[in-house]
């Protein structure tokens, strides 16, 4: 690897739409004009807050990112050629697609079902059973815009292109939102020189992991936990005098 091609990491608070883009090529760090756009797939799992730690709760969502990035004119015509030379494997989220497609049409379904049922029996009053039916069809709405948002985003993720060998001299990586703190991304510039003209374009939001910010923002997450720990302390202390309380005659 030429220094040149010297992989920089680099993080920036903020979104990608908030980047300034210095006007020189990721590839080849040559004036850049054209735009060719970026995409990275993410992979997220959700995760249950406890008291002590967290823990995985087995949902996984998928998301896609995008950014415009201008390119000169010699490497946007190499990404064309690779991008025509390459045929797309076939994506293994299809299935995914699919079943987060079916949840989504039976929730529907359920709802529909519901809402039929408080349609036909409105005309004898509403009563505690049409307010039972009415949550479940609420819930049941829900429950599948939830999961055909989810479709549609593993759909995008499954028609989303790997790299070229042009378009990977400007990766990043997901969204970091710990506690406390900004939005920001890591960056990975293959390229010497365009990496110092982005640290030098983006200096007013690098983000440094020892920096002030980050030591204020884990300094709130430590309180916030000893909190979370003395609050269920307390109604453990709380529960137990009501039950001492609840026994004596």
């Amino acid at each position: 690897m030429t220094d040149t091609e010297q992989v920089t990491l680099v993080r920036v608070r903020g979104r990608l739409r908030d980047l300034t883009l210095p006007p020189r090529c990721p590839a080849c760090g040559a004036a850049a004009g054209v735009p060719l756009r970026v995409e990275r797939v993410f992979a997220r799992e959700r995760r249950r807050r406890g008291i002590i730690a967290d823990t995985a709760r087995g949902v996984t969502t998928f998301h896609v990112a995008a950014i415009n990035v201008p390119f000169c004119t010699a490497c946007a015509a190499r990404h064309m050629a690779e991008r025509a030379a390459t045929e797309a494997p076939p994506s293994p989220l299809r299935t995914t697609v699919a079943m987060y497609g079916v949840v989504a049409l039976i929730a529907l379904a359920a709802a529909l079902v519901f809402g039929v049922f408080i349609w036909n029996e409105l005309a004898g009053g509403w009563r505690p059973t049409l307010t039972f039916a009415a949550s479940i069809a609420a819930g049941c709405t829900v429950f599948a815009g939830w999961f055909f948002v989810q479709a549609v985003n593993v759909w995008r993720a499954s028609i989303t292109l790997p790299p070229t060998s042009i378009t990977a001299a400007f990766d990043f990586g997901d969204r970091q939102t710990r506690r406390f703190e900004p939005e920001w991304r890591e960056y990975r510039l293959r390229h010497a020189g365009y990496a110092r003209a982005f640290i030098q374009a983006n200096a007013a939001r690098l983000w440094d992991d020892e920096g002030p910010q980050a030591i204020r923002a884990a300094r709130l997450r430590r309180i916030a936990d000893s909190l979370r720990i003395v609050a269920a302390a307390a109604l453990v202390v709380v529960f137990v005098l009501l039950a001492l309380q609840a026994g004596t005659p």
